[in-house]
C-alpha cells in the first residue's frame, strides 16, 4: 500500500461519533478504519478482524493504505480506506443473526454506516460540483479487477503445477531400488553441474552433496570408505575392486544416509530446476 501525506484532517460527525477523515496530496478523501469500527460498535477482536480483511482482500487493498496522522494517543500509523471503497467494505461486513439477536444495535449502526457514511464523509471535504465514483463506475471497477484476479490466480496456479511437477520428478528417487538411485543420483549431480557450467562444477556439486551429508548425517564418509576397503583386503577381494569403492558405496551401506542423501539430491534438483529421466 502507498505511503500517503495528509494536507487536511478532520474529526467528522456521524451518528454520535466522529470519524477520523484526511485529504491526501494523491487528492481523494480517505477515512480512518479503526474509527469507523470502533463507530459501528465493534469490539477489539472484530476490529481487529476488519481491518485484516482489508488488508488482504485483493479489491479493498487497492483503496487502503497506511498513513502517519496525529490523534489524541500522539503520531501513529493509521489505515485507512478510500472513500470510494468504503461502501464497498462496508457492505462485505455481514450482519449475521447473531448480531441481530445479541448485538441489535450494531446491527442498526453497521446498515446505517453502509447507507450515509460516504455521503457525510464526502459532504465534509468535497466540493459539491465533484463526481464522485459513480454505481456504473464502479462496477466497471471491480469487474477489471476480477478479470486481474482470475488472471493472477491462473498464473499463481500454473507456478504451483510446475512445483509440483518438478516435486514429483525428484521424488521418484525415493522409491528407486539400491542398484538405481546410485544411478539417478549420479545423473542428477551430472546435470546440476551442467547447469553450473560444467567443468570444475562436476566435482564442486558432489563434493557438495557430501559436505552436506556429513553435516546433516554426522559422519565423516572419507572414514567409512576406508574402512569398507580394509574389510575388504581382509576378505581377500581383488585390489581393483577396492579401489573402486566410492563414498557412494559407504552411503548405500547405511539406510539412514541414504535417505538422508537423497533428501539432499532432491533438494538441490529441485533448486537448480533439474528432474529424473
Amino acid at each position: 500500500m502507498t505511503q500517503l501525506k495528509p494536507i487536511e484532517q478532520k474529526m467528522v460527525p456521524f451518528n454520535g461519533s466522529e470519524l477520523l477523515g484526511v485529504k491526501a496530496n494523491d487528492g481523494n478523501v480517505y477515512v480512518a478504519a479503526r474509527w469507523i469500527c470502533q463507530g459501528i460498535g465493534f469490539d477489539k477482536n472484530h476490529s481487529d478482524a476488519q481491518i485484516k480483511k482489508i488488508q488482504s482482500d485483493v479489491v479493498l487493498n487497492k483503496g487502503a493504505s497506511n498513513m502517519t496522522l496525529p490523534t489524541n494517543g500522539g503520531r501513529q500509523e493509521v489505515l485507512v480506506i478510500e472513500l470510494d471503497f468504503l461502501p464497498l467494505w462496508l457492505a462485505k461486513i455481514a450482519i449475521t443473526p447473531n448480531m441481530q439477536v445479541n448485538q441489535p444495535e450494531v446491527a442498526d449502526k453497521l446498515v446505517h454506516y453502509q447507507l450515509k457514511a460516504k455521503d457525510v464523509l464526502a459532504e465534509a471535504f468535497l466540493p459539491k460540483d465533484k463526481p464522485l465514483m459513480s454505481q456504473s463506475e464502479l462496477i466497471a471497477y471491480l469487474a477489471q479487477q476480477n478479470v486481474e484476479r482470475e488472471k493472477a490466480e491462473a498464473e499463481h496456479k500454473k507456478r504451483l503445477e510446475t512445483v509440483e511437477k518438478r516435486l514429483d520428478d525428484t521424488a521418484e528417487i525415493l522409491a528407486l531400488n539400491p542398484t538405481e538411485w546410485r544411478k539417478k543420483v549420479r545423473s542428477l549431480l551430472n546435470k546440476i553441474a551442467q547447469k553450473r557450467g560444467g567443468h570444475d562444477a562436476y566435482s564442486e556439486v558432489n563434493s557438495e552433496s557430501y559436505e552436506l551429508l556429513e553435516q546433516r548425517g554426522n559422519c565423516k564418509l572419507g572414514i567409512r570408505q576406508e574402512n569398507i576397503k580394509k574389510r575388504m583386503a581382509l576378505e581377500g577381494a581383488a585390489k581393483s575392486k577396492i579401489n573402486a569403492i566410492s563414498k557412494l558405496e559407504a552411503i548405500a551401506e547405511d539406510s539412514r544416509l541414504t535417505e538422508i542423501y537423497l533428501a539432499i539430491v532432491k533438494e538441490m534438483a529441485i533448486k537448480h530446476s533439474v528432474k529424473v529421466d
